[in-house]
């Protein structure tokens, strides 16, 4: 599937299974993505383009300049990587947290050759990770993580929120 039609599938889900936001603008993708050094992939962006982050199953996914320095990505950018106990690398980008402190994060050092897509991975906060102990790659792109997202949604609620 593509992003936009995981977008679509999502939508059919009412608020709080999942509520899509404004979309955002490509400079505002460019200046995160200046800010951070980093490029983001494009099925990612073009997530943005669409939804500027979301809220699935009770939890944000961040988006860019949000109100709500809960939901930005940039300031959970600086907060993992630089002010938390245990700091992620500068190459993690939080993007998905579980609630428990823990994050999905795009791993931008893997990002394609084509730029398209990049590994999610799971930061666990308590862990301490080395050269021989890296995080679990939950997915292969930020596609995949959604329609791993969007598996869980169809298989434990119905559209209106219920539980199945």
């Amino acid at each position: 599937m593509t992003v936009e039609e995981l977008f679509n599938e999502f939508s059919k889900f009412e608020s709080p299974i999942f509520k899509g936001y404004k979309d955002v603008v490509l400079v505002d993708i460019f200046n995160l993505e200046v800010k951070l050094g980093l490029k983001l992939p494009s099925d990612f962006k073009r997530f943005l383009m669409i939804s500027n982050g979301a809220l699935i199953d009770c939890q944000y996914l961040y988006g860019i300049k949000n109100e709500e320095p809960a939901e930005d990505l940039f300031d959970n950018y600086i907060f993992e990587t630089k002010e938390a106990g245990n700091p992620m690398p500068a190459y993690y980008l939080p993007m998905y947290p579980d609630g428990m402190g823990n994050h999905n994060c795009l791993d931008l050092k893997s990002l394609s050759q084509d730029g398209e897509k990049c590994n999610v991975i799971f930061w666990q906060h308590d862990r301490l990770y080395s050269d021989n102990d890296q995080p679990d790659i939950d997915a292969n792109s930020f596609t995949q993580f959604l329609e791993n997202l969007l598996k869980e949604l169809t298989e434990n609620y119905n559209y209106d929120g219920t539980e199945k």
